[in-house]
């Protein structure tokens, strides 16, 4: 079954974008929840990724890039009879932004979408839903912004979430993300820079990441600072270092107390992945495994959301593995 709730947010309240406060919710309930009226059910949040919206998933593309897929909740149900998947709760937020995605994070520009999940979007699920309300029944995934936003929510909150699941998530911004800003300057030039291009994603992730990792108030309309300087290309550092911060290549060494109350943490990717993220995992990994952080590695041989629906069914497989289901 599939139910659309609409939360009126106060975390995103007086966002710069003007982006919408009344947001919806879809969650998943699984065949049994309506035949056995006390059992309760731990709860996966599902985070979407660019471009995409909460309503996607059961009604739309769940790609910034077109293609389509069958209803989410066939997907869910599918991952229970081929995944080994048990029943549970999933939760689909919409983390949807003027120019992009919010990436999950609080900034003024966009609104507060961290304190969005975390406070008030889990806080209606616990509260109109037999859900086990405790963080070892609580899993957080995402495919691409998504899979980076499950990374940043899950690894600064641990005690809301005890298992993340990252799908070909945004990682090693200085290979993956920092050439955007080159390739949207050089179809520009000579003009200057004035706002994300209708159809050029690539403007608009310069323009939309930028409104989540280096919001700057005081510079309307775009309300941001960019890390690269136009026309020279100059790093600006300043505005970098904060991108790179939350980076998960970078940000797993200050949050390694937080890693190390995780009960699980997966990192799945394409090895094909056409933006190159799966380099962003396998670096991900290898310091993880430095630092004595037990993680599972998985790459698959697909591209960045080829194989998106199977991950996802495969992610609610594990789940079932690390979730507390009493």
């Amino acid at each position: 079954m599939i139910k659309v709730d609409t939360i009126q947010s106060r975390q995103l309240t007086g966002n710069l974008l003007g982006n919408e406060t009344q947001r919806d919710l879809v969650v998943y309930l699984p065949p049994s929840y309506s035949e056995m009226g006390d059992r309760r059910y731990p709860v996966a949040y599902l985070l979407h990724g660019y471009s995409n919206r909460a309503l996607y998933w059961p009604y739309g593309p769940a790609l910034a890039f077109g293609a389509l897929h069958p209803p989410i909740g066939e997907v869910i149900e599918e991952a229970v009879r081929d995944f080994h998947a048990e029943e549970m709760i999933v939760v689909m937020p919409d983390g949807w932004s003027r120019w992009g995605c919010s990436q999950w994070v609080d900034s003024p520009v966009t609104g507060n979408f961290e304190s969005y999940v975390i406070q008030e979007v889990v806080a209606h699920v616990d509260k109109n839903y037999r859900t086990l309300p405790q963080a070892q029944s609580r899993g957080v995934f995402g495919i691409s912004s998504g899979g980076f936003g499950a990374w940043h929510l899950g690894s600064r909150n641990p005690d809301v979430f005890a298992a993340v699941s990252l799908l070909s998530a945004d990682s090693y911004f200085e290979i993956t993300h920092k050439p955007f800003f080159y390739q949207y300057y050089d179809r520009i030039f000579p003009n200057a820079p004035a706002g994300p291009i209708e159809g050029d994603i690539v403007s608009w992730m310069c323009y939309g990441l930028s409104q989540a990792y280096t919001p700057n108030p005081s510079k309307p309309p775009y309300y941001a600072d960019f890390a690269v300087e136009y026309p020279s290309g100059q790093l600006n550092e300043e505005a970098w270092a904060k991108w790179i911060a939350l980076d998960p290549v970078v940000s797993w060494e200050p949050r390694l107390a937080n890693l190390r109350k995780l009960s699980g943490l997966l990192l799945d990717a394409g090895r094909n992945d056409e933006f190159d993220l799966h380099y962003g995992h396998r670096l991900l990994s290898k310091n993880l495994k430095g630092a004595g952080i037990k993680h599972d590695f998985e790459e698959h041989a697909g591209t960045h959301t080829s194989l998106m629906f199977e991950r996802i069914k495969f992610s609610l497989g594990w789940f079932s593995q690390i979730l507390q289901f009493s």
